[in-house]
């Protein structure tokens, strides 16, 4: 099994729709310019819908993020529904 480098206390991103009313996690970020994940669905988020969670709250929603946890800085990984596979591109 793969596993993210750092702590499970790392900040991420996500929406208040993963969050709160928990639609699937179906796109995720690698940013490059500062290493920050973003975790996010497929709904038209604003600014204000975002948060700052940590990644062990991350993997707690979806256990089968760890499938991307090598993922690059320049990278994101998509996938059709919340049991799809994963499909790693560069941005």
């Amino acid at each position: 099994m793969k596993h993210f480098r750092g702590d499970k206390n790392l900040a991420v991103l996500t929406t208040r729709f993963v969050m709160s009313q928990n639609k699937p996690i179906v796109i995720v970020y690698h940013h490059k310019e500062d290493g920050m994940w973003e975790f996010v669905g497929d709904e038209d988020a604003q600014e204000s819908d975002y948060k700052v969670v940590s990644l062990e709250e991350i993997l707690s929603l979806d256990p089968s993020l760890s499938e991307i946890a090598d993922m690059k800085p320049g990278q994101y990984a998509v996938r059709n529904s919340d049991n799809g596979q994963w499909e790693i591109e560069d941005l």
